[in-house]
């Protein structure tokens, strides 16, 4: 398997002793970020040479379908990531691994750490042991809690967006609908022309018939603005974000999400959108 550049970098520094004990992967597909670490944690794990499909060991086979003690993944449970989660977690890293080098743990969706589960997390950052080693992956690195970001080594890992239909479950005749409306939707929202912001709600609801759409598409917005932060020097960019200054994007991405968190409490469209005008009043 061909991992990223930035996560094979990654493999080259830890065979130097130079690995960090935690890192915060900032990307915008967390399913294909959690098979990069896999392979990271197989090659650094290999008790011989490493090779894709190896067949000399079966801790490769292992590692894959998550039957190591010694390697845990962390969802959220419901909206958060809770205290109970990070406890969990350090119990059963009280002891050495066995399997493989390291006790590993692997934070998914790590914005959604609630601030106990967070505070509790700082044990593992502040006090660090070299069998311990941690990986927070995130799509929204603004909304992490500064005291998790200033502990770990910040890397930005996005993938090109040719799978954006299936990442976000849209069919190519929606994602071109969603470009075009995202072209003349923008510069209104962000330039704040014709008639003003407020014009948001009225635009969005005479565009979109039903709320599943209207949350696709600020979905789909939040994810091409977060490649465009996460990548700043990629040059395939979609018109609408050209020429708006970068400290801008950040408002704008924070925005989107708080629209999308607002989203998954059933809060009325209408308040949500109403919400959203607001904000980017503010920029």
């Amino acid at each position: 398997m061909i991992i990223s550049k930035k996560i094979n970098d990654l493999v080259k520094k830890y065979h130097e002793n130079k690995l960090s004990h935690a890192f915060l992967l900032v990307t915008n597909d967390i399913n294909k970020c959690n098979k990069d670490i896999m392979e990271l944690i197989k090659e650094i794990s290999c008790p011989n040479k490493y090779q894709d499909a190896c067949q000399d060991c079966n801790l490769c086979y292992q590692i894959e379908n998550d039957v190591i003690p010694n390697i845990k993944k962390i969802y959220p449970d419901g909206q958060q990531i809770k205290k109970s989660q990070i406890l969990e977690l350090k119990e059963q890293f009280k002891t050495k691994p066995l399997y493989v080098a390291n006790n590993i743990y692997i934070i998914n969706n790590a914005e959604k750490l609630n601030s106990a589960a967070a505070n509790t997390m700082l044990k593992f950052l502040e006090e660090p042991e070299n069998s311990i080693l941690g990986f927070f992956v995130t799509t929204n690195k603004e909304a992490m809690l500064e005291t998790i970001k200033s502990r770990c080594q910040i890397i930005y890992n996005p993938y090109d967006n040719e799978n954006i239909t299936e990442i976000l479950n849209l069919t190519d005749q929606q994602l071109e609908e969603f470009t075009e409306i995202a072209k003349e939707y923008l510069p209104k929202l962000i330039n704040k022309t014709e008639d003003g912001i407020y014009l948001n709600k009225k635009y969005i609801l005479s565009v979109f018939t039903e709320r599943e759409q209207i949350i696709k598409f600020y979905n789909y917005l939040y994810w091409q603005i977060s490649e465009k932060i996460n990548s700043p020097q990629k040059q395939r960019e979609l018109d609408f974000w050209k020429n708006i200054a970068f400290a801008k994007l950040l408002k704008i991405q924070k925005a989107l999400f708080n629209v999308l968190e607002s989203s998954l409490f059933n809060v009325n469209i209408e308040l949500l959108l109403d919400n959203f005008a607001l904000e980017m009043e503010k920029l």
